[in-house]
């Protein structure tokens, strides 16, 4: 590990300048991935931001307008709190993520702004096209874990469980630069491969996430979040998938889909949300939704399974969900 600067900015406005002046800077709050890039050498900052002492980033709260909450709210506080619970979903997505010991150290903006754990990005002996070099190693290499859609040029996946419910419950995301505030939607935060191989989000180098906004109809929708994993106890999702809609009768109405572990991003499925708009959500139909969704995708040598997995996920999570 390199020797770095460690900075305590004041307040969050402090915080952009030092960004935009730093050759490297690193954020840094609950430190779960972080400090697994620096030891990994992934990142070699000039300049590490600590983000802890922030206690204005830390805070959860409800109103009228909806659910807010700052970018340095630990996940433990997210799931212990009662204005989160109006959000079934988002509170199961939060409690899927990594261990108990975890949760208790890591931050919704830290989740929502990790990077890839790709084995061939997070080692030191691959120069891969996410870290500047000319080829994906994936493409014909161990890639039982990464992408099936949206892939082209990096095939990787997005880790984070609690970005396709953000999705799903058509939440904001608050980010602030030199410019000053500007909010994104949930669904426009993240890019593909194609817009930017080098990045996962939209955030500019001055730039940081302060806090997500779900708003107020969210709490009008039943929401469901399931997750497959090799291990149950902490893996990260071979694929997931994070529901949202109302139910009139049986009917699903203002139907929300998105996925984790299929995509260099969370991936919103347009398709199967407007296959099953106004329909009752039969094994038959939502599996037919799901096979349009998927339709393009193009699986590597060693993870065609995802596609069968991210139908039968879509089916269970439906299910649940009427039946909840």
């Amino acid at each position: 590990m390199k020797p770095f600067e460690y900075v305590n900015p004041k307040d969050i406005k402090s915080v952009p300048k030092i960004l935009a002046e730093a050759e490297r800077a690193l954020l840094f709050a609950g430190g779960t991935d972080a400090l697994a890039r620096m030891k990994e050498g992934i990142d070699r900052p000039d300049v590490v931001v600590n983000l802890k002492k922030l206690t204005d980033l830390a805070f959860i709260k409800s109103d009228r307008k909806g659910l807010r909450i700052g970018a340095g709210a630990l996940l433990a506080d997210i799931i212990a709190s009662k204005d989160a619970q109006a959000c079934p979903g988002f509170v199961e997505a939060v409690k899927s993520v990594g261990t108990i010991q975890l949760r208790n150290m890591g931050t919704l903006g830290g989740n929502l702004c990790q990077r890839p754990r790709c084995w061939y990005y997070r080692s030191a002996r691959f120069d891969c096209l996410r870290k500047g070099g000319d080829t994906c190693f994936a493409i014909y290499g161990d890639n039982k874990y990464h992408c099936i859609i949206g892939g082209d040029p990096c095939y990787i996946v997005y880790p984070s469980d609690i970005a396709p419910m953000l999705i799903a419950l058509r939440a904001e995301i608050e980010v602030v630069g030199l410019k000053g505030k500007r909010r994104v939607k949930a669904d426009d935060f993240w890019v593909l491969p194609a817009q930017d191989p080098y990045k996962e989000n939209i955030l500019q180098n001055d730039e940081l996430v302060t806090q997500v906004f779900i708003p107020a109809s969210a709490r009008a929708l039943k929401s469901h979040y399931v997750k497959f994993r090799e291990r149950d106890s902490f893996d990260f999702a071979m694929v997931s998938v994070a529901v949202a809609a109302r139910l009139d009768g049986e009917r699903l109405t203002d139907v929300r889909i998105a996925y984790g572990g299929v995509a260099p991003k969370p991936w919103r499925a347009v398709k199967a949300e407007r296959a099953l708009e106004g329909q009752v959500a039969t094994e038959e139909r939502v599996l037919a939704a799901a096979a349009t969704e998927f339709a393009n995708a193009e699986p590597l040598e060693q993870n065609e399974y995802k596609v069968i997995l991210a139908k039968n996920l879509l089916k269970r999570a439906l299910r649940e969900l009427v039946a909840a």
